[in-house]
């Protein structure tokens, strides 16, 4: 019967502590979205996106902070410390919140603790790209080749050593039992030039900075690691089109906020910016720039995470990878 009593008692504070949330209105000030990176990438403008449309909906102020450093990190200890009451939200790349926490050993915050999932905004696939002169046409003819020559072709990373596009290619080559090379590149702008030169034979790239570059021919495109053919490349098929399923490849953008928020702000919070992505001028703004809009409640988001962290927390530990 205590049991019983206890549960009933924290039932009716819980339901008693979300009645007094709703009641206050919110938001009553400006918002801070700290973004964990520079101004004017796709990431920031991402953001840019999310909070002009909130600013208009909630009729507040909702500030962008531009928070770079550290890959992320210095972003989200900030965020980390801010106060749990909605008024500090901020976007998150997959590399911050899913490989970050098996990148970095010492970090002055916990990502699963310290943080509370909002909503998936995007999720722009990965494709493999190949220079035009490599003799593969197809994902097929591509492991082919690779397999009869193992240690012989190497691939670049778009930002570094432990960027999301080198652990897809590290996830690439476990599962296609292929032997390639490393090659870090400091940014697409760097990487995408040496594979069109030939001095490094494949890549993981997103489609927007790759596209006219396929579309021009001077880089091949063989596989997209998306579970659909994107709109921005509608004649690349999947991974599981070309016979290898299971094979999932893609960068993602997701709003959170610090843990400890009432749940009804988070819940509010999702529900706009779900409403957000059906609306045809942002889902156009996102597409254009190769970001698949996403969506969904703040629990498929949290499962979202736990799949991202154990999935590509594996693939870093096989693969050796470490920044500290």
């Amino acid at each position: 019967m205590k049991a019983i009593s206890l549960l009933l008692t924290t039932a009716f504070l819980f339901a008693f502590e979300c009645a007094a949330v709703l009641a206050q209105p919110y938001p009553i000030k400006a918002i801070r979205m700290i973004m964990p990176g520079t101004a004017g990438g796709p990431a920031d403008f991402l953001a840019r996106v999310a909070a002009d449309h909130l600013a208009k909906s909630f009729g507040q102020p909702v500030v962008v902070e531009n928070v770079p450093g550290a890959g992320g990190n210095v972003g989200l200890h900030a965020a980390a410390k801010s106060a749990a009451d909605g008024y500090t939200i901020f976007l998150a790349s997959q590399g911050m919140i899913a490989l970050g926490p098996f990148l970095f050993k010492q970090l002055p915050f916990d990502h699963e603790k310290d943080f509370a999932p909002i909503m998936l905004l995007a999720a722009p696939p990965y494709v493999l790209v190949v220079n035009p002169s490599v003799p593969a046409n197809n994902l097929k003819e591509l492991l082919s080749l690779l397999r009869s020559k193992p240690g012989a072709f190497n691939f670049a990373s778009t930002n570094g050593n432990g960027s999301s596009s080198h652990v897809a290619a590290e996830l690439f080559k476990k599962m296609a039992n292929v032997d390639i090379v490393h090659v870090p590149f400091k940014g697409d702008a760097v990487a995408s030039p040496a594979v069109i030169a030939g001095h490094v034979q494949l890549m993981f790239s997103l489609t927007a900075s790759v596209a006219p570059n396929i579309g021009s021919g001077r880089l091949k495109a063989i596989a997209i690691g998306s579970p659909h053919r994107s709109a921005a490349l509608p004649n690349v098929p999947t991974f599981e089109e070309s016979g290898m399923p299971g094979f999932r490849a893609s960068s993602w953008f997701a709003i959170l906020t610090r843990a400890g928020v009432p749940a009804p702000i988070v819940i509010r919070l999702n529900t706009e910016l779900n409403r957000m992505l059906q609306l045809p001028e942002v889902r156009a703004k996102l597409l254009a720039v190769g970001a698949e809009p996403a969506g969904g409640s703040v629990n498929e988001l949290a499962e979202h995470l736990r799949s991202e962290r154990a999935k590509w927390g594996q693939v870093i530990k096989d693969a050796n990878i470490s920044l500290d």
